[in-house]
């Protein structure tokens, strides 16, 4: 590689890093104030909800009770395994360690690759079921749940460099890789 491509490369790394931090920072300004205390705990209930681990759970438990959903919560039950694999392997494929910055104290089911910071799991994940959603929702009749689906989406991505867990390019790369994913299940593995 040349120094030119270098030299770009750690500028644009650099500027992931500051943008992240100033992201971050919004955040974590004053721990006292109550404002702090409900953001972050907002943030957090959000980064609980996007985890894979509530919702892989949801969709394997409501397999045998609800029949009439039974082929959607199917459909979910694989697509979480397919992003599990897709996310691994891209995390040991890059292995980026996460911000200096974050708090690690209140970091939950981060085992093997997941310690990594690239691609966001969360984002991937989040991204993933939003192209499902957009796939299977007709705008028209289900305005509110695809809109309250999008701003749900929007709020766990968010919340991922709020609480400084990730970059700024940890969370495109996310996007990206779920998205890449929905299109993979919708047109490959969704059994309909």
């Amino acid at each position: 590689m040349s120094e030119r491509n270098k030299s770009l490369l750690s500028r644009i790394n650099q500027y992931d890093f500051d943008l992240s931090w100033k992201f971050a920072l919004m955040c974590k300004l004053d721990k006292s104030t109550l404002h702090f205390k409900i953001l972050d705990g907002i943030l957090y209930l959000f980064e609980i909800l996007g985890s894979g681990v509530p919702s892989l759970t949801f969709s394997i438990i409501a397999l045998p009770f609800c029949s009439t959903w039974f082929w959607f919560f199917l459909n979910i039950s694989i697509a979480h395994v397919f992003d599990v694999f897709c996310q691994f392997s891209a995390k040991n494929l890059f292995k980026r360690q996460r911000p200096q910055y974050q708090n690690n104290e209140d970091m939950f089911f981060t085992h093997g690759p997941d310690k990594y910071s690239f691609p966001s799991g969360h984002c991937c994940r989040m991204s993933m079921f939003w192209f499902l959603t957009t796939c299977l929702l007709d705008k028209s009749t289900h305005f509110l749940l695809y809109n309250c689906a999008t701003v749900f989406y929007i709020i766990v991505i968010a919340s991922r460099v709020l609480m400084g867990r990730h970059y700024v390019s940890d969370l495109v790369g996310g996007c990206l890789l779920g998205m890449f994913e929905g299109y993979i299940i919708w047109e490959m593995i969704w059994l309909h």
